[in-house]
């Protein structure tokens, strides 16, 4: 089991109906990494469950890592391409998250065209605390990636989970969430 490096509170899967808010982790804002003054620090890029979900309708998705093909490929494509469909059911933003480092989430999403107007936001769990104080840590499948988030995709609504997937298909992920929106 990977052991992370910031305090967790106890391992809690999530389930429909959990309170987001309540998480002691936090999620980082992918970003270049900066050579002009601007901080790449932990603390000034860290984004609270509270900034992210509170008096918001949000659609995130997971995907186990940044680069690999289905995630490129099928997953991130079946949110991009839904963005106005899901503006008009209310949601306020649709994030794609990994346990990956926030620089290379950042590259990621440059190299698919993905970029910050887009209406996809990336965010990383560098140490994968936030996947692990919701059980939602899995292996790679022997393929060399390592540990991992689970591919799963949820709606929150004021930081509750009002539905959760774990992803079967990753190119009708986008279609599910949007019915459940």
């Amino acid at each position: 089991m990977m052991k992370a490096t910031r305090s967790l509170a106890a391992s809690a899967p999530l389930a429909r109906g959990s309170n987001l808010l309540s998480s002691t982790s936090t999620l980082q804002t992918s970003r270049p990494w900066h050579m002009d003054g601007t901080s790449n620090t932990l603390a000034d890029n860290a984004l609270t469950t509270s900034d992210l979900f509170k008096n918001k309708k949000c659609v995130v998705f997971w995907v186990p890592a940044p680069f690999t093909g289905t995630c490129t490929q099928a997953h991130v494509p079946s949110f991009t391409k839904l963005v106005p469909d899901f503006r008009k059911k209310g949601v306020d933003s649709i994030i794609c998250c990994s346990v990956a480092d926030p620089y290379a989430m950042y590259n990621w999403a440059q190299r698919m065209g993905v970029y910050a107007d887009s209406g996809v936001t990336f965010l990383s769990d560098w140490d994968g605390a936030f996947a692990l104080e919701h059980d939602m840590l899995g292996t790679d499948g022997n393929c060399g990636l390592g540990i991992r988030s689970k591919r799963l995709s949820m709606v929150v609504e004021d930081g509750v989970v009002s539905a959760i997937n774990v992803v079967e298909d990753a190119e009708k992920d986008g279609e599910v969430c949007l019915g459940q929106c």
